[in-house]
């Protein structure tokens, strides 16, 4: 008698692999979060999850796309959007370069902050399908930050002073 069935062995093995397969597939989806009513998500890091993004897009009334001046992706973008009237509906930081957010129809002004640079728009967010806004931003700076200060780069040249 044989110690173990091929035929159960086969079986056992494909249940493994699908088990594996929905666990990989369950973490390349990006999660949704709702803040105050809003429900958004942001990523898209690599290419599996840039993939992923792209196919869930269509669920989202407002797509956004960050990059900087030479193409390439940003992530890091604080982004604020606003109703007409002025009142913040959502404010966040990208945790990579989309951001997708279901909202009702209707004007918004969206501002992107990336550094030093910030870029602002009125938009119409329209009943059906949606609105794809790309975003050129220059590239946060890697550099000192305190460079970025009025005051700090004061005080950092007055302390170098003899």
């Amino acid at each position: 008698m044989p110690l173990f069935n091929p035929r159960l062995l086969r079986i056992g093995v494909a249940f493994v692999f699908l088990a594996m397969s929905a666990a990989l597939a369950a973490q390349t989806l990006p999660e949704p979060v709702s803040r105050d009513g809003v429900l958004y998500m942001t990523g898209g890091i690599g290419e599996d999850d840039a993939k992923a993004f792209r196919a869930l897009a269509p669920r989202y009334s407002l797509r956004m796309t960050f990059t900087a001046a030479a193409g390439n992706y940003l992530s890091d973008v604080d982004v604020t959007i606003a109703s007409a009237s002025g009142h913040a509906v959502l404010d966040t930081r990208t945790e990579g370069p989309f951001l997708f957010v279901m909202l009702p129809a209707g004007r918004y002004r969206i501002v992107a902050h990336a550094g030093r640079t910030e870029f602002a728009k009125t938009v119409d967010v329209p009943r059906r399908g949606g609105l794809d806004l790309h975003i050129v931003l220059q590239e946060r700076s890697t550099g000192d930050a305190r460079m970025n200060c009025p005051h700090c780069r004061a005080s950092m040249h007055s302390q170098s002073a003899p």
